[in-house]
């Protein structure tokens, strides 16, 4: 064969390879009939580990050629990553798309964000408002802890997770949501705008009761240096002549875990404030930094959503004796979440582990139970639980 002829082969077969791999490769799933009658060693060796990369560009594929409206990739490719974190069945657990993440690291980072200001958690398979925000559409609407959401713009929220609720929810500024919720044997519908909304982490004030001097530190939730911001409310309220101090953790449902070792070591010098455990069985032991304040008397208020970070710290005063907590048998969620970003902007948030108070008890599902018992009556205008804890330090 000519040199001429035998180079116009070899790149005729070139050309076809390229163009069969850029078509494949957008067309993967066409190759599937072929791969699927491979021996299975023959096909492990061509495909070692992508089983599950071949199956979802199968779907994806079929799906945008043949269904009978056109679709966006981002959302072929958002629906796969929050079915795939929906399968684990952990109320816990979420895929958190690029918009939501950006929202996410706002909201923690910043305390600001757009929605109606409702904080939710999972129990028992419903979806309960922990709290509705200062200032919120939600609060002005009327929304109360433990309101059960059960439908969003008349859409059921059966089955649906923390997060996947949290985004229906949100939207842009100025749009309207009905909100459905069950509140005892009623079923109401709320229509809130959406706003703007901006999140006082920590309020601090002096309460003067006999001419004495107490502290008031309200917690609203663990997110990045409310521990630094805890301890400047204290440093403040002991300079104004405090002689003693309540931390608020009433409708707190947590944050950042170390956040959660920041605030304890506001109060607590050294020793364990909890230990975590995850699948691996390694026994992780977060210690208190140091730098606190052990002097001054403590109370710390609680309730049924005081949640996750807030009970790490609730249990560390607890276990150590380090002050009192007054309220009501806490929420009890013990487990530990990761949150890993993605390579599209997105992240993922996840259960990694269950942690156990500084005395080894676990309070997953079961909270910690109050020192001082006091059952807060929602039709009273008099806030039993702070005056309690008043009492308690006066004494």
């Amino acid at each position: 064969m000519p040199r001429s002829l035998k180079f116009f082969y070899i790149s005729l077969a070139v050309a076809l390879a390229f163009l069969l791999g850029v078509y494949f490769g957008g067309h993967y799933y066409r190759l599937s009939p072929l791969i699927s009658i491979l021996p299975d060693s023959f096909r492990s060796a061509l495909f070692p580990g992508n089983d599950l990369l071949q199956l979802t560009t199968e779907v994806e594929g079929i799906l945008e050629e043949n269904f009978y409206q056109p679709l966006s990739r981002e959302d072929l490719e958002n629906g796969a990553m929050e079915g795939m974190v929906g399968s684990l069945g952990d109320p816990y657990s979420a895929y958190l798309s690029p918009e939501d993440y950006a929202e996410y690291l706002q909201h923690n980072q910043e305390g600001a964000y757009v929605g109606v200001g409702v904080s939710l958690e999972s129990k028992d398979g419903r979806l309960m408002v922990v709290r509705a925000l200062p200032d919120s559409p939600a609060l002005e609407a009327g929304i109360q802890p433990g309101d059960e959401i059960i439908a969003v713009d008349g859409e059921s929220l059966e089955g649906v997770v923390n997060g996947e609720a949290a985004q229906m929810i949100r939207g842009e500024e100025g749009s309207t949501v009905v909100l459905t919720i069950r509140r005892g044997e009623e079923e109401l519908d709320f229509t809130m705008e959406r706003r703007a909304l901006a999140l006082p982490i920590v309020t601090e004030e002096i309460v003067e009761r006999d001419g004495r001097k107490i502290g008031y530190i309200k917690l609203e939730q663990f997110s990045q240096d409310a521990g630094a911001k805890v301890q400047g409310a204290l440093q403040k309220l002991v300079d104004e002549g405090a002689e003693a101090v309540i931390l608020d953790l009433r409708n707190n449902g947590g944050g950042i875990l170390e956040e959660a070792v920041n605030v304890a070591s506001v109060f607590i010098e050294n020793g364990t404030v909890l230990t975590s455990e995850g699948r691996d069985e390694n026994v992780k032991v977060y210690e208190a930094r140091g730098n606190a304040n052990e002097e001054i008397p403590l109370v710390v208020l609680v309730n049924g959503f005081t949640a996750s970070a807030s009970e790490i710290v609730a249990g560390a005063v607890k276990d150590t004796g380090r002050g009192l907590l007054v309220g009501e048998t806490t929420f009890g969620k013990g487990v530990i979440q990761n949150l890993r970003p993605l390579s599209n902007g997105g992240a993922i948030k996840f259960t990694s582990g269950v942690y156990f108070t500084p005395n080894g008890t676990n309070i997953n599902e079961i909270g910690i139970e109050p020192d001082v018992p006091v059952t807060e009556n929602p039709d009273s205008e008099e806030d039993e639980a702070l005056e309690q804890a008043i009492l308690l330090l006066l004494r």
